[in-house]
């Protein structure tokens, strides 16, 4: 097989040579933990098991080879290892990516090394235990049972398959004796330089040189001459930058540097190459806000963000391959985020060296315990050290995120755990003074020290929405204690969403598509909030919410047919146009829609003059499709703020029933479209005739809820009867009276109108297994779920119907109006007969009643729509087209 990770794992800090050990190693599990008594160490018991695993995926996981989810407890892994005959004048150095949780590390039956924490990197130094061109025997006992003091973050029960064991990259290095131990890098853009905390190890005391300088030349190099004494020393140096290009999400820039610990008069030496971005992250008000904002560079910059839980499907905490971690960050891009926050998770460090590439902030959540204790906030403590020691260049971490929604903080409400959590939120400021720090991110509104005031909210109803954000920023302000805990005040922090969606973890499977558009418009509307992060990236295993699924597919949102090319990507860019009203409404025909016009801008420069350009789409009650008013607004934008134009977006909505869109698109003065959004409005009286005369005939009506019989012996019907739907073969018939306007002998033409999907869902789409009361409405995917429906007019098959999927998304707008099942909708047909297949059906009918029959041709079974369900405004109609006179065929009446 393939080596799995073969890349290097720390591209902050790689030295040469190194060979990756991961790959097949012995493996056994020991359920009686009896392996230390029984000295399996020494025997050699793991290798004569006959059992593998495959190295760094937990034994949880697909990609292990175990996939052993029910088993917690003791694992032992075991391999040979081989020093290389060349490193004869280099120690053998083995280092653990991470391991979960606590470890020891035999050599040749002797322990080199122990460590208890499952997200932290350890080193063993086997010089003098192994020499070049020797084999040894390399022997790992690890234990993992989720003790609730230490931090299991989501690896519990109530949450996600846990990952035990090795799960990064575990590798041996050759290190000179006299070595290079750390390089800390600080930017100081002020300054012009940077920063660099040079920790080193000495065996051989002497003289010696220290340089750094930049393989591309980027600044200028600088060495230093040492006289060091044995053991471990640290040396500062500052590298001259006067002008730097500075590291973004719209250009991130790095810049490479090669650090080398030489001997006097030798060459042989110690180097490592790292990097460093030149950024400067602060907060401030700007102009003469009353509120901070969050600055990158000295500017103001509006996150735009997602949750990213980090779990991938085939290797549960540790991912498949360098290329899937890229291509997770580079998803953020594609949707038009600029941040992820990794969530209670220390994550692979080459996640961290992915977001410095490709320009994606992050807030870095510290896993969460689930018990206060004495053990649980030394964890903490020496945990908070180590990932800052580990991840400290990496430009993009913006925000250090302690703890989540007060988990295992069980002393949260009491003086002495207020100053506990205070006194890491001040250790964690006093390791790395060039970042925020955030104490806890919040959903009880619990904050003791910060320097973000986030907050959490899972809302799926605009009104209570709206409601919501609209009381967080009047509650906003300096002295207020809102959101605070234990006497505790607000200062002047900025304010930002650290957490929001309408579908949350307990929701089931639920398309996100409508909740993410207006709960993203209702935060834009705020100037005081300086960002969000939505909920979340991609869906995990039964958590349903993400941008994608858990295998990374992609989930279709539809908004592309209101406004053309409309993305996701649009609700997360710098500029955003907005109408400050609900998602959907209803106005009746020949009312006045007005609402308010906003535009949120936190981008580069806008070239002005700009304009908002609207355009209303009205589909009516058969279907058909009509503009029905347009026109465009200039705009003048604020800049880092939101500004409300002085009169509303109004106009005439028409006279005709039906659904509209009203689609906005903010254009600059280059005609570049920077942003598109949209409203839907429902036009309706408040009841519509079923028999109706139209030019194009007389059209019946009638609600699907009123068939006579049906074949599905559990059919599902929506609670107001605007949709009825069945599982698997069965069939719908209704008995339709002819009105007596139309007379038999003179039809040329009936059509049946109506908006038909597959019903598909309710066991292929389900991906993983419901829990019990939660509704599952699958967005619509990649993947479809066809089916087909015979339609039959007095007993005499007129049509089959293909059904492309049982799609659920932004475009079934009634469904999500009116509360049905969320999104879903079907798609629009029209069954015509005529000629001798009408004469057929005429000469079947008695006493004017048509009979027409939806029957089920694959076992998917269907669904149909009313008027206030699905896509359409339509109802199941008949149209009866006759004509006026047989001298005139194609005049009707």
């Amino acid at each position: 097989m393939s080596l799995p990770r073969p890349e290097h794992p720390r591209p902050d800090f790689m030295r040469q040579p190194w060979l990756n050990l991961n790959g097949e190693w012995h493996f056994r599990f020991d359920p009686q933990w009896e392996g230390e008594q029984r000295q399996w160490h020494l025997t050699g018991a793991v290798s004569r098991s006959g059992a593998r695993i495959t190295v760094p995926f937990p034994w949880e996981s697909r990609l292990s080879g175990q996939g052993r989810a029910d088993f917690k407890g003791v694992g032992w892994y075991e391999r040979e290892i081989a020093i290389p005959a060349d490193w004869d004048a280099l120690d053998p150095v083995l280092h653990f990516g991470a391991v979960d949780w606590q470890v020891r590390v035999w050599l040749d039956g002797r322990l080199v090394a122990e460590r208890a924490n499952g997200y932290l990197p350890f080193v063993c130094d086997l010089a003098g235990r192994v020499a070049a061109g020797e084999t040894a025997r390399l022997t790992v006992r690890v234990c993992d049972v989720a003790d609730a003091a230490t931090l299991v973050g989501k690896q519990v029960p109530r949450w996600y398959t846990p990952s035990s064991g090795i799960w990064q990259t575990v590798w041996l290095e050759g290190r000179a004796r006299n070595s290079l131990q750390a390089i800390r890098l600080a930017p100081d853009v002020e300054a012009g330089q940077a920063r660099a905390c040079v920790s080193l190890a000495v065996k051989d005391p002497g003289a010696f040189s220290l340089r750094l300088s930049s393989p591309e030349e980027r600044f200028a190099p600088v060495s230093v001459p040492l006289e060091l004494e044995a053991g471990a020393h640290a040396r500062k140096v500052s590298l001259s930058i006067p002008h730097a290009r500075l590291w973004s999400p719209d250009d991130p820039y790095l810049y490479d540097v090669r650090a080398e610990l030489t001997p006097a008069g030798r060459d042989a030496g110690d180097a490592v190459t790292t990097y460093f971005g030149m950024r400067k992250i602060s907060r401030a008000p700007y102009g003469t806000n009353p509120y901070e904002c969050l600055w990158l560079n000295d500017e103001p910059i509006y996150l735009r963000g997602a949750l990213d839980q980090a779990f991938h499907p085939d290797g549960l905490y540790a991912y498949p391959s360098d290329a899937a971690i890229r291509r997770d960050v580079a998803l953020a891009r594609e949707l038009g985020l600029n941040l992820l926050r990794c969530h209670v998770k220390i994550n692979d460090p080459r996640y961290y060296y992915w977001a410095d590439q490709l320009g994606v902030i992050i807030h870095y959540d510290m896993p969460s315990p689930d018990l206060d204790s004495p053990s649980m906030r030394r964890i903490c403590a020496d945990t908070i050290r180590g990932m800052i020691a580990r991840d400290f260049n990496h430009p993009s971490i913006m925000l250090w995120v302690l703890f989540n929604e007060t988990w295992g903080l069980t002393r949260q409400r009491t003086a002495e755990g207020q100053a506990w959590v205070r006194s890491m939120y001040r250790l964690a400021r006093a390791l790395d003074p060039t970042r925020l720090v955030e104490d806890n991110s919040p959903c009880h509104y619990d904050h003791v020290a910060t320097d973000v005031n986030s907050w959490h909210f899972y809302v799926n109803d605009y009104e209570r929405a709206r409601a919501h954000v609209q009381s967080v920023v009047d509650q906003t302000f300096p002295g207020s204690a809102f959101n605070y805990v234990g006497g505790h005040v607000q200062g002047a922090e900025p304010l930002m969403n650290s957490e929001y969606g309408g579908i949350s973890a307990a929701m089931g499977d639920m398309d996100i598509s409508w909740c993410f558009k207006y709960l993203t418009t209702e935060l834009r509307r705020h100037a005081q909030i300086c960002g969000y992060v939505y909920t979340e990236l991609t869906d995990v295993e039964w958590e349903h919410n993400g941008f994608v699924k858990y295998d990374r597919s992609r989930k279709i949102f539809g908004y592309e047919d209101f406004v053309p090319g409309m993305t996701v990507a649009d609700l997360n860019a710098p500029y955003f146009a907005g109408l400050d009203c609900p998602p959907c409404q209803t106005v009746a025909p020949g009312a006045v829609f007005a609402a308010p016009l906003f535009v949120s801008a936190w981008g580069a420069s806008l070239q002005e003059p700009a304009v908002v350009e609207w355009e209303v789409q009205l589909t009516d009650r058969t279907g058909q499709t009509a503009t029905v008013a347009s026109g465009s607004r200039p705009v003048r934008p604020v800049r880092f703020g939101v500004a409300v134009c002085p009169e509303p977006l109004s106009f005439n909505v028409g006279s005709r029933e039906g659904l509209a869109t009203v689609g906005l698109r903010l254009v600059d003065a280059s005609g570049a479209c920077r942003h598109r959004n949209y409203v839907n409005l429902e036009i309706a009286q408040g009841s519509s005739a079923r028999v109706v005369k139209a030019e194009q005939g007389v059209l019946v009506r009638f609600a699907p809820h009123t068939y006579r019989r049906s074949g599905w012996p559990l059919p599902v019907v929506a609670p107001n009867g605007s949709k009825v739907a069945g599982q698997g073969v069965g069939f719908l018939e209704y008995a339709i009276d002819i009105p007596s306007s139309v007379a038999l002998d003179e039809l040329t033409r009936v059509d049946f109108i109506c908006e038909l999907g597959a019903r598909a869902f309710l066991t292929e789409k389900l991906s993983w297994p419901p829990r019990h009361g939660r509704q599952h409405t699958p967005q619509t995917m990649e993947k479809s779920f066809p089916s087909a429906v015979d339609v039959g007019m007095a007993g005499i098959k007129v049509a089959a119907v293909a059904l492309p999927d049982d799609p659920a998304d932004a475009r079934g707008v009634l469904s999500h109006y009116r509360g049905h099942e969320p999104g879903s909708y079907g798609y629009l047909h029209t069954c015509t007969v005529q000629g001798a297949d009408l004469q057929a059906v005429l000469a079947r009918v008695d006493a004017r009643r048509l009979t027409l029959r939806l029957d089920s041709a694959a076992a998917r079974g269907f669904s149909l729509y009313g008027e206030q369900a699905g896509r359409y405004p339509v109802d199941p109609t008949l149209v009866f087209r006759q004509a006026r006179n047989p001298n005139n065929p194609n005049g009707e009446r």
